[in-house]
């Protein structure tokens, strides 16, 4: 379907009688606010709806915008306050909406929109041939030349300027022109790509960031196992050359644990001599008391009573010191004998071997796992030099330094845009102000300077500050402001809709308008409250 709405604009801007120029012929509104079962027919040239306070101009200006564009539900808390709300029918909700009917380039179009909560729709037909477009598919808006809400609002909708409470209406123009020449007039919203650009390179950034953290985390790994395996290293070198001196020893066991046991066996000899000198003193002192009371011819104080008593206590020292003397001997012989145990103190040579056979496995097993620690080591090492940016980093750098090129140049074109969009609108604003104002201001300067944006009148001989002009004359600049807009961004020439704009006109600039209107413009609708631009044409509207 758009290739047909395509091939249709295309036609539309041939070398035909007519141009792409957009003229509204019929407004018909079911229901939609106020107004219900509402017929309007419309001309080319300047078309005058009048009415009282309350008739619903507003809501047919609001009915308008709202065929060419749709209209939108607010969420949450904002659909209270919306479009959509404000004008739905209260008594038959089933009803919103209405129809519009069109010329552009010599050809007849029917817009029909239902705008109901459950029913909304939107069909566009081509009335010549019967061809059905498509609204969702952007056919519309081709034959709207691309026009946009905010265009439609800041060029050819137009109502009196406004300005926030606290600042002067001059301020409010000025802040107005700026955004003209600063953003486009709307059309482009450059301010907005480069919240857009801005948003999205501080988005790459966070990525960036987390990438790198990632990337550092990952060689800190890499360095606390690289320290790791170098003190394990250490312990496994400390551990070889202990058990290395021990087999280069000649001997199984520790010099300290030879030498403990060598001064053990010397102390157990002092130990031993000492030990059985009881034995041999009872021996003797037994024996001598034994051969006292056994020799008879020997007196005794007491008689025979006491010989017999030395006898006895002989006997007995003779038999403890000989059980001394023997246990002695019978663990001395016993120490001996568990010393030739193998395993004792006295090593076979076959055992002495098999520990050094055991010994060097153990020093086989520390070189090996030394080796496999110091590859290890190594292959980290190298992984740790190797390990740099990753892939996804180098893509997230590259498109970082794409992103802020692009912002730059971006301010670069909006800076360039801004200044060909003063200098066209200014140049058609001022052609516009001088003809509507009777030539009395030749020009309108409107640019920046170290107060901030400033817009200035020529008369011919001063140049006049807007914030000492009447509230009329800047009605008028702001009304030639729009007009220059609308001539220097829109596409094809687009119906030009003014609610109540000249209240502060007086009957002579209220004249010139009209007239430039109705010279320059292909079709203009005047929704007003009040009779002077019905008397100063002096025709007759509806």
């Amino acid at each position: 379907m758009r290739r047909c709405a395509k091939a249709l604009k295309r036609c539309l801007r041939a070398g035909g009688s007519e141009d792409g120029t957009m003229v509204i012929t019929e407004l018909y509104i079911r229901k939609f606010g106020r107004l219900s079962d509402r017929h309007f027919y419309l001309g080319r040239g300047l078309q005058i709806i009048s009415g009282d306070n309350e008739f619903g101009k507003t809501t047919l200006h609001a009915f308008i915008r709202a065929m060419l564009f749709g209209l939108e539900r607010g969420r949450g808390r904002a659909a209270a306050n919306d479009d959509f709300t404000r004008y739905e029918p209260w008594d038959d909700p089933g009803s919103y909406g209405g129809m519009m009917r069109f010329t552009c380039g010599g050809r007849r179009f029917r817009l029909d929109r239902d705008f109901a909560r459950y029913t909304r729709r939107a069909s566009l037909v081509c009335e010549d041939d019967g061809e059905e477009l498509s609204v969702e598919d952007g056919d519309l808006e081709m034959l709207l030349g691309g026009l946009t809400p905010g265009v439609f609002d800041s060029t050819v909708s137009v109502g009196q300027l406004k300005s926030e409470p606290g600042k002067e209406l001059s301020e409010a123009l000025a802040d107005y022109a700026a955004n003209y020449y600063e953003t486009g007039g709307g059309a482009y919203n450059l301010s907005g790509a480069l919240q857009v650009l801005n948003g999205k390179r501080r988005e790459t950034e966070r990525e960036l960031r987390m990438e790198t953290d990632a990337e550092n985390e990952a060689r800190a790994d890499l360095q606390r196992e690289i320290s790791y395996l170098e003190r394990d290293m250490q312990r496994l070198e400390a551990e070889y050359k202990e058990k290395k001196e021990r087999l280069d020893d000649g001997q199984p066991e520790k010099k300290d644990v030879r030498e403990k046991r060598g001064a053990g066996k010397r102390h157990g000899k002092g130990q031993g001599l000492r030990s059985v000198l009881p034995g041999i003193v009872a021996v003797l002192a037994g024996a001598a008391m034994a051969g006292t009371g056994a020799v008879p011819g020997i007196p005794f104080p007491a008689g025979k009573a006491m010989q017999e008593a030395v006898l006895f206590v002989g006997i007995a020292l003779l038999l403890a010191g000989a059980m001394i003397l023997f246990r002695k001997i019978w663990t001395t012989r016993r120490a001996e004998r568990i010393d030739e145990i193998p395993g004792s103190a006295a090593v076979p040579a076959e055992d002495e071997e098999r520990t050094r056979s055991r010994l060097a496995g153990e020093l086989a097993h520390i070189r090996a796992e030394y080796r496999d620690r110091e590859l290890r080591r190594g292959n980290l090492r190298e992984q740790y030099e190797e390990t740099g940016k990753s892939e996804r980093r180098c893509r997230l750098e590259e498109r970082c330094r794409a992103l802020a090129l692009a912002e730059e140049q971006l301010r670069e074109a909006a800076k360039a845009t801004g200044d060909g969009m003063e200098r066209r609108i200014s140049g058609r604003m001022s052609d516009i102000f001088a003809r509507i104002t009777d030539g009395r201001y030749r020009t309108v300067e409107a640019g920046r300077s170290k107060n901030g944006f400033r817009i200035t009148v020529w008369d011919g001989e001063r140049r006049i500050p807007a914030d000492r002009l009447s509230r009329g004359t800047l009605e008028q600049i702001f009304f030639a402001l729009r007009m220059a807009a609308a001539d220097v961004l829109l596409e094809e020439p687009f119906p030009v809709i003014l609610d109540d704009v000249f209240a502060f006109y007086d009957d002579k600039r209220l004249a010139s308008v009209l007239q430039w209107l109705n010279r320059e413009k292909e079709q203009a609708i005047l929704l007003t409250c009040n009779g002077r631009e019905e008397q100063i044409l002096g025709g007759d509207h509806e």
